[in-house]
């Protein structure tokens, strides 16, 4: 189905197509999503409640009556449940709250939910969320859109000035693509997905084929240490001041040296554990990366990278 792009200046800004398997469910399951739901605010309870037993309390254990003539019971300690001051009977204890739900209900409850807004007609797609940084501005642009209670979810990275500026206006919730669940889309009016996150959720849920891998030298090849499963950003460029910034010289680098670099900038241990030497010398190979937020990361830069020629 086709659904419109707008920009934050109310403006139209072409169409989209959504996919139907994700966007387009007509007959929405509730005891699904409600199940989604549980299962989210489960795993947020904290169960550190917690309540002494009659072995936890404090208190003297001096028999404190007479075995016989005393017209009660012959207790022998004050720590018993039936009196003031004793140990608790069956309290609670700390204990995880969480239960198990299996992935495919997770992701058809996803699903439902983002049918749901397309449905009730909720559901608004933006060119993007880039901004200015000024609350007042965004609260304007927002109320001319129509939104006073809404999700936003941008991208891979959620523009920063966009999420300052809209940390302080009620009832709007800015998240990256990654932050995405079902409780937050319920629980607001109005979802807001810019193109990038849609491009995001289709790669997720639509059930396409993954993204292919190209060696190094080939037209779709990046060569760029982001895409290793578990660098970041600061990792890249702390790898880039020591001459490991892209995927061939971290795959050429000797095991001596690579091993060097990654204890001069702290990441020694993680970088072992992860084994980003490994998926390096993978991705030069033509092997894709490994986690799929890195491999929608790749296509975005595949994008830009043949944008720019």
């Amino acid at each position: 189905m086709k659904h419109a792009v707008v920009n934050l200046d109310s403006k139209k800004a072409g169409d989209i197509e959504l996919d139907d398997a994700v966007f387009g469910i007509s007959e929405i399951r509730p005891d699904i999503l409600q199940r989604m739901v549980r299962y989210q605010l489960a795993k947020r309870q904290a169960g550190t409640h917690a309540t002494q037993t009659r072995s936890n309390v404090s208190v003297t254990t001096k028999k404190f009556g007479r075995q016989k003539g005393g017209g009660t019971a012959r207790h022998g300690s004050r720590n018993a449940p039936i009196f003031v001051g004793g140990g608790v009977a069956h309290g609670p204890h700390p204990h995880s709250h969480a239960h198990d739900l299996p992935k495919k209900v997770r992701a058809m409850a996803m699903k439902h939910a983002l049918s749901a807004k397309v449905k009730e007609e909720k559901l608004i797609v933006l060119e993007d969320v880039s901004s200015k940084g000024k609350t007042k501005e965004l609260r304007a642009q927002l109320t001319k859109l129509g939104i006073s209670n809404a999700l936003v979810v941008g991208g891979t990275q959620m523009d920063g000035d966009f999420a300052k500026a809209a940390r302080n206006i009620p009832n709007i919730d800015v998240l990256p693509l990654a932050g995405l669940n079902v409780y937050d889309v319920m629980r607001r009016q109005t979802l807001v997905l810019t193109k990038d996150a849609v491009e995001g959720v289709h790669a997720r849920f639509s059930g396409k084929a993954a993204v292919k891998g190209a060696k190094a030298g080939d037209a779709g090849f990046v060569d760029d240490v982001v895409l290793i499963d578990g660098v970041g950003s600061k990792s890249a460029k702390a790898l880039k001041n020591e001459g490991l910034g892209t995927l061939t010289a971290l795959a050429k680098a000797s095991e001596a040296d690579a091993k060097a670099a990654f204890e001069k900038i702290g990441l020694a241990d993680r970088a072992a554990r992860e084994d980003w030497q490994g998926q390096a010398k993978a991705q030069v190979a033509g092997e894709p990366p490994r986690a799929k937020v890195d491999q929608r990361l790749l296509e975005q830069m595949r994008q830009k990278q043949a944008k720019k020629g």
